[in-house]
């Protein structure tokens, strides 16, 4: 099931909200994001990351050590004041659309993750 354009909408809502009212907060969202990324981690995996959640199998081909990286700049991101509104967002979507969450951080246009079934 991939998200519909209803949901990508409250979720660009929402994220702008963020964005608009805690910028520090958004800003360590995109720096993981994009980090996440760079290292070309799922980011299903990375929304199981953030929400403590253990659905998606380690990535096998990252090392430990660039790995917790990773978790440790994840960590930073749970200790910026109002965490708890972006675990929020995450925790009230599926986790099936993490993927489009993600991409919708790094600036990704609306129609470009509505019913995407490459990304994950």
């Amino acid at each position: 099931m991939y998200a519909n354009q209803e949901t990508i909408h409250s979720i660009q809502n929402d994220l702008y909200h963020i964005s608009t009212e805690y910028p520090e907060l958004y800003m360590r969202i995109q720096h993981v994001t994009s980090f996440a990324r760079q290292l070309q981690v799922k980011y299903r995996y990375l929304a199981d990351l953030i929400t403590d959640d253990a659905r998606e199998p380690e990535p096998r081909f990252i090392k430990a050590s660039v790995l917790d990286l990773l978790v440790l700049e994840v960590d930073k991101l749970k200790e910026t004041p109002h965490f708890e509104i972006f675990l929020k967002l995450l925790n009230d979507n599926r986790h099936s659309d993490a993927p489009e969450i993600f991409l919708l951080v790094l600036g990704a246009r609306k129609e470009t993750v509505v019913n995407n079934a490459i990304i994950s």
